[in-house]
C-alpha cells in the first residue's frame, strides 16, 4: 500500500467516524439542515460564483442564479417533507414509550405505514401485548398461590403436635419393652424433623446418611429380616455438600423392587467415593435385577417420579453433565450411580435467610 492509499484510507475513516459518530451527536433536524447545506446549497453556490466569475453580470448569470434558486426552494420542500416523514412518527413513538415506561400498558404505537420505522412500531407493540400478558398471567399465578399457601396453613398439621404425638408413642413402646418399635418410631421423627423442619435445599453426606439410616430402620419394622444395609462412607468425605433427599428414591426402589420376598437376605450397599472433581454415590442391591432392553421388566420406581426427580434436581442444580445412570441385570441386582460437583463449602446468606452452595447457578 502507497503514500495516496494510505491517505484515501485516512480520510475514508475520518468520513466514517463522522457519520457514525458525529452526527449521532445531533438530532434528526440538525442533521438535515447540515445534508441540505452541503448536498444543495454549497454546489448551487458554487456553480453561480464560477459563472459570475466567468461571464461576470450577464443573463446567463441571472438565469443561473433564478434557477438556483428554484432548486434549492424545490430540495428545501422535498427536505421538509422528508424530515416530517421521519420525525413525526418517531416522536409519537418517544411519545408511547415514555407512556409504556410510566405504567400505562394499554397503549400502543400502530403505526400503518409501509416503512422500516411501521415495522419497529409493530415489533414493539408486540412486545407490549406480550409483557401485558405475561404480567396478567404473573398476578394471577400469584393470586393462585396466595390461595394455595392458604389452604396449606389450613390444613397443615402442627409439626410440633406430630413430633410430640410420636415422642408419646414412642415412650410408650420403650414402656412395653417393644425395642423395634421404639426405634421406629424414633427414626419415622427424626425423618420427619429433617424433611419438615429443615427447608435446606443443600446438606452435608453425613445428613444425607444419617436420613438414609432413618428410612431404613423404619422399612425394617415393615420388611423385617429381608435385607441388610452396608455403608462405605469415607469419613473426609461426610461434609462436602448434595442436594437433600436423593438417595431416598433410590434405597425405596431396592427395598420395594429388589426383595426376592422368599426369606431371601438381600444385600444394599451404600457407597461415596471421590472421583477427580466429582462426587459419586452409589446404591447397589444383590436383589432381583432386572432386564435393560425389557422396558415392560423396568421397576416402576426407576421410571416414577421420584427417580426422574432425583435426576431433574441434579441437572437443574448443576448441568447435564452430572445426573443418574442405572445399570442391572437380572438376578444380579441393580446399580444406581449418581454424579454431582464436590462441593465442600456452605455459606448463608443472612439477609435472605437460605443457604447458598457456590458451584450452582440456582441463584
Amino acid at each position: 500500500m502507497n503514500y495516496d492509499d494510505n491517505y484515501e484510507d485516512e480520510a475514508f475513516q475520518t468520513l466514517r467516524h463522522f457519520a457514525l459518530v458525529g452526527l449521532r451527536n445531533l438530532n434528526i433536524q440538525n442533521r438535515l439542515i447540515i445534508s441540505y447545506i452541503i448536498s444543495t446549497i454549497f454546489p448551487l453556490l458554487f456553480v453561480y460564483l464560477y459563472s459570475y466569475y466567468l461571464y461576470g453580470s450577464s443573463v446567463v448569470t441571472g438565469q443561473l442564479l433564478v434557477l438556483s434558486i428554484l432548486i434549492a426552494g424545490i430540495a428545501l420542500t422535498m427536505t421538509t417533507y422528508t424530515y416530517l416523514s421521519i420525525s413525526s412518527p418517531i416522536q409519537h413513538m418517544i411519545e408511547t414509550c415514555q407512556n409504556i415506561s410510566d405504567g400505562n400498558l394499554d397503549v400502543r404505537i400502530q403505526d400503518k405505514g409501509n416503512d422500516e420505522l411501521a415495522y419497529l412500531s409493530d415489533n414493539i407493540d408486540s412486545m407490549v401485548t406480550e409483557i401485558q400478558l405475561l404480567l396478567e398471567q404473573r398476578q394471577e399465578s400469584d393470586a393462585r398461590k396466595r390461595e394455595l399457601e392458604l389452604k396449606m396453613l389450613q390444613y397443615q398439621i402442627n409439626p410440633h403436635f406430630l413430633f410430640n404425638t410420636l415422642n408419646t408413642l414412642m415412650l410408650v413402646a420403650q414402656m412395653n419393652q417393644d425395642k423395634v418399635v421404639a426405634d421406629g418410631i424414633r427414626s419415622l421423627s427424626e425423618l420427619l424433623k429433617n424433611t419438615l423442619i429443615n427447608d435446606h435445599e443443600f446438606i452435608t453426606i453425613g445428613e444425607e446418611i444419617a436420613n438414609l439410616k432413618h428410612y431404613f430402620s423404619i422399612q425394617t419394622i415393615r420388611y423385617a429380616g429381608s435385607f441388610h444395609v452396608n455403608y462405605e462412607i469415607p469419613e473426609d468425605l461426610t461434609d462436602f455438600m448434595l442436594p437433600k433427599l436423593i438417595l431416598q428414591p433410590l434405597a425405596e426402589n431396592s427395598v420395594l423392587h429388589g426383595s426376592y420376598n422368599d426369606g431371601t437376605v438381600m444385600e444394599i450397599y451404600v457407597r461415596c467415593y471421590q472421583e477427580s472433581a466429582d462426587i459419586i454415590l452409589e446404591v447397589e442391591d444383590h436383589g432381583k435385577g432386572f432386564d435393560m432392553n425389557d422396558k415392560s421388566s423396568v421397576p416402576k420406581g426407576l421410571g416414577g417420579i421420584g427417580s426422574r426427580n432425583v435426576n431433574d434436581r441434579i441437572h437443574l442444580y448443576f448441568s447435564d453433565d452430572y445426573g443418574m445412570t442405572v445399570s442391572s441385570a437380572p438376578g444380579k441386582g441393580t446399580l444406581c450411580r449418581i454424579r454431582i460437583p464436590s462441593i465442600n463449602t456452605k455459606i448463608v446468606n443472612t439477609k435472605e435467610g437460605e443457604t447458598y452452595v457456590p458451584g450452582t447457578d440456582r441463584r
